[in-house]
């Protein structure tokens, strides 16, 4: 960069720079985007980019409505709150203490730990993801998933991994215990209140709301599809509608605090937990609080089909950033949101936390299974770093290295996730700790593996109790396929063998498949059945019929 370009770069004022920034989506051929920004209570900065509407050709707008998907979960987490300030709803009691329906272990975990994400219980999100693909299935069946568990991911507080369905049951909880809907209960305990006019819970994306942008999906030809959810009982998971002026009086309220909730309910909502081993992670009760180069933040981001959101504060710095996007292409919610931060905090923020470099382990890259845990984790270089990923899947985390030496992922959704590097590079195998508990993992290749055994053996159909589902196992010419089914929908994908009794699977439309990782159990020449997992599910159980 020459002189005289550093020179004009320093003279741009933060609106100059942030309209730089969103340039790319600044088009009428395009969906996008509303953003808006607040510095110490004022807003410095509201504006839509791209088309709300391709179909009708609308421009968004700040006061364009979206779904803010995840972000709605800190309004279900402070709505429970507020009805125990009342004495109508106990946080620390079992949930099956309003859910008698949940006669198994799902009904164990307290409203508190599943607002957390710690109660191990399985999500109908992502099983119905893993046995139906985007189906929708009928009204009740939510519910009807959660009950029907025999299984679960871990004990209750045992760890973390992040659980769409333990806010749909909190969601159900509050309804009971308020004897009132839940999206009535919002608008009149935490919209009215703030002042959000244009704010509601809508539990379906099929249902016309006035004001709404479409999510919009890409097509491999260029074209758009409607983005909907499949499920039209959506609840304190993800069915807040909202505009960017309204968040940004929401995100002023959460320093403010002043028209509802006592200190304390303010001091649960932000309060993180200690997991058994002594972790601390950054989920408190449906928001998040990591540290960004040196600063504390305030956050939560949402995804929804065709669309995503994100809510950054950064609350000992008086910067607020609001973003909905509905469809715009290539845009990190994630990323964008900080971009912001160092354009407007420029000056006040520290280095930036460092990766580990891939160079540093090549020997190491691949994918790594474990028959004790039935988990597959994959290394692989990404801009020359590092990162963990699930079941080949392309969803990535950068691995980091702690103070104190300790090589960790740390996604915020999930418990940390600690890799024993070193000792995998002398040969000994991949030590990956988990929840509290550790398990040795060895490097599998579908490049070495003889599938013609394999698939005799495994060729069949099989059934899970827990999911409600049929996976069926084919030839497809060299390759093997697999289809679940239930009732309502299929979904299928590629089976790849990457060992003897494991497989992947790799979905031809990720839009409407999980990558999962089946191990199976020999019972004489055939496989009896299979547990699957994915980074949500952990060992759904399958048996040969």
């Amino acid at each position: 960069m020459t002189a005289d370009a550093e020179r004009s770069v320093e003279t741009k004022t933060v609106t100059q720079r942030i309209d730089d920034l969103f340039a790319p989506w600044n088009k009428t051929d395009i969906p996008g985007m509303a953003l808006g920004v607040m510095m110490d209570g004022k807003v410095i900065y509201r504006r839509g980019f791209g088309m709300a509407s391709l179909e009708t050709g609308v421009a968004n707008t700040p006061v364009t409505r979206m779904r803010i998907g995840s972000t709605s979960k800190h309004f279900t987490a402070l709505l429970a709150l507020l009805l125990a300030e009342d004495g109508k709803f106990d946080l620390d009691a079992p949930i099956r203490t309003y859910i008698p329906e949940l006669t198994g272990p799902g009904g164990e975990p307290s409203a508190r730990l599943l607002l957390q994400h710690r109660g191990g219980s399985r999500c109908f999100v992502d099983v119905g993801f893993l046995a139906r693909g985007m189906a929708t299935p009928p009204i009740g069946e939510a519910l009807a998933t959660q009950a029907r568990q025999t299984g679960r991911n871990f004990a209750p507080g045992e760890a973390m991994i992040y659980n769409n369905g333990g806010y749909h049951l909190v969601s159900i909880a509050l309804e009971r215990a308020g004897a009132a809907p839940f999206q009535a209960q919002l608008k009149a305990r935490l919209f009215d209140p703030v002042g959000m006019a244009d704010t509601a819970s809508i539990p379906s994306d099929l249902l016309i709301t006035p004001g709404m942008a479409t999510m919009h999906v890409p097509l491999s030809d260029g074209g758009w599809k409607r983005g909907l959810f499949p499920s039209e009982e959506l609840l304190g998971d993800g069915a807040i509608v909202s505009t960017v002026d309204d968040m940004l009086r929401w995100t002023s309220h959460l320093r403010t605090r002043d028209r509802l909730g006592s200190p304390a309910t303010w001091e649960a909502l932000t309060e993180l937990a200690i997991f058994p081993d002594g972790w601390v992670g950054d989920y408190a009760l449906g928001l998040m609080r990591p540290y960004y180069r040196g600063l504390p933040t305030l956050q939560h981001a949402g995804s929804v089909i065709g669309g995503t959101s994100q809510m950054l504060t950064f609350p000992d710095h008086g910067l607020d950033v609001v973003l909905l996007i509905n469809g715009a292409p290539a845009a990190d919610k994630v990323k964008l949101a900080y971009q912001i931060a160092d354009i407007v905090l420029d000056g006040q923020l520290g280095d930036a936390t460092p990766t580990i470099r891939a160079d540093a382990y090549t020997d190491l890259l691949g994918s790594w299974w474990s028959s004790e845990t039935g988990m597959m984790y994959g290394l692989f270089e990404r801009d020359e770093a590092l990162h963990l990923t699930f079941a080949n899947a392309p969803m990535a985390t950068a691995l980091e290295c702690t103070p104190d030496g300790r090589m960790i992922a740390s996604a915020g959704t999930i418990s940390e996730i600690e890799l024993s590097l070193d000792e995998a590079d002398s040969g000994s195998g991949l030590t990956i700790r988990f929840g509290g508990g550790s398990a040795i993992y060895q490097k599998v290749s579908k490049d070495t593996a003889d599938g013609a055994t394999f698939a005799n053996a495994t060729v069949g159909r099989y059934f899970s109790v827990d999911g409600d589902c049929v996976a069926t196992i084919s030839r497809a010419g060299d390759a093997l396929r697999i289809e679940f089914a239930t009732p309502d929908g299929q979904v299928a994908a590629n089976l790849i063998r990457m060992g003897d009794s494991v497989a992947v699977t790799e979905p031809a439309d990720p839009m409407v498949a999980h990558w999962s990782v089946l191990t199976f159990d020999k019972q004489g020449g055939d496989m009896g059945g299979f547990r699957a997992s994915t980074m949500r599910t952990r060992e759904l159980a399958f048996k040969r019929i």
